[in-house]
């Protein structure tokens, strides 16, 4: 994978702590992090946790720039994500749902 090594770890980071944030107070908390090679040759990586999930409403809006659902958030963070995976030319994803934890994949 070609990718810039900085740029993909703020990624990685950004998404980690949010995972963390979101099982504070979980009382078994779970986070999983993982990479494979898809059937296309491509770099997939996948971070899931237990957490109490995301909403729909605020699911369709977390990559929009400034949209926080956190007291202390600026919102940058998945927007960021989102572009520095565009420069790479691949895409961040989500799935979650309420009560059911969350899984952001990577595929560049």
């Amino acid at each position: 994978m070609t990718a810039d090594p900085d740029l993909t770890e703020q990624v990685l980071i950004n998404l980690l702590l949010n995972a963390m944030e979101a099982l504070g107070g979980s009382e078994n908390p779970h986070i999983h992090l993982s990479s494979r090679m898809n059937e296309r040759g491509l770099v997939v990586i996948q971070i899931s946790d237990n957490g109490p999930g995301i909403d729909p409403e605020a699911r369709e809006k977390i990559f929009i720039p400034f949209f926080t659902t956190k007291k202390e958030g600026s919102g940058i963070g998945l927007s960021f994500s989102r572009q520095v995976m565009r420069l790479h030319h691949g895409v961040i994803s989500v799935q979650s749902q309420p009560g059911g934890g969350t899984i952001f994949t990577l595929r560049f």
